[in-house]
Formats: C-alpha cells, sequence, structure tokens
C-alpha cells in the first residue's frame, strides 16, 4: 500500500448478486442519511464482536437503511440480498469507513452517552456543613 493510499482510503470491489460493486468511504452528502440511520446501531457495532443475528432481530432496518446509504443503492435492493451476503456487505461498509467510525462516529457517540448518563444519574446531595449551636459555651476556667 502506498502511502497516498494510505492517505485516501480506496474503494473495495465486492461481488454481491453477480454485480460488483466499489465499496467506498462515504461522501458528505451521504453523512446525514447515514448517521441518522446508522446511529442506533452502533452500540452493536462497538463490541469485540458482532453478534449479526441480535443486531439484525433488533436494529435491521436502521442497518439496511445505512448499507443502501452507503452503497448507492435503493433500500429495496438491499432488502432483497440474502442474509449472507447482506452481512459481508454491511461488514465491508463498515470496515471501509472504520477510520470515520473511530475518529468522527465513536467519539461523538460516547459524549452522548457521557451526557445522556448525567442527565440520568443524580447529582450527589450538597455536602452540608455541620451548624453551630446556639447557646452557651463551656467556659475555661
Amino acid at each position: 500500500m502506498t502511502d497516498l493510499e494510505k492517505l485516501i482510503p480506496q474503494a473495495l470491489e465486492l461481488s454481491i448478486n453477480g454485480e460488483t460493486l466499489a465499496i467506498k468511504p462515504l461522501k458528505v452528502g451521504q453523512m446525514p442519511a447515514f448517521l441518522r440511520a446508522i446511529s442506533p446501531v452502533m452500540q452493536h457495532l462497538t463490541k469485540t464482536e458482532i453478534d449479526w443475528l441480535a443486531l439484525f432481530g433488533e436494529r435491521g432496518d436502521d442497518l439496511l437503511s445505512a448499507i443502501a446509504i452507503a452503497v448507492g443503492k435503493p433500500r429495496q435492493w438491499v432488502d432483497e440480498l440474502a442474509a449472507d451476503q447482506a452481512i459481508v456487505l454491511a461488514a465491508k461498509v463498515i470496515e471501509v469507513n472504520a477510520d470515520f467510525f473511530t475518529r468522527t462516529v465513536m467519539p461523538k457517540l460516547d459524549g452522548l452517552l457521557g451526557q445522556a448518563r448525567t442527565l440520568v444519574t443524580p447529582p450527589p446531595p450538597p455536602v452540608q456543613m455541620p451548624t453551630q449551636a446556639t447557646g452557651s459555651t463551656p467556659s475555661s476556667g
């Protein structure tokens, strides 16, 4: 891999349904729709091992929409894929855009999760200073 290829991520070619797709890093115009679709999926994607069945069961619609946006295909085209092809395609989209996920999406999600925790976790009660009792004090005498 040349220095230029390291700097500018290259397309990854993948044959799906007899069609060769060039999986490329997201373009700026794809990002708003892609981020809306992928954000609910990120909890699954940040795990060491992705449980694809759980992911599809819980967030399959979001993931399929994100895949369609990333590869520039209609959602119906993605819906017609065999399950193994959809998983391979999703994995390749994530792989090609890994730098984007690790540098952009993950820090943002971590920040949002931190904000959410502060909204959910009540602050500790204020520390009350002991009050001075009124009345007489012992004399030294």
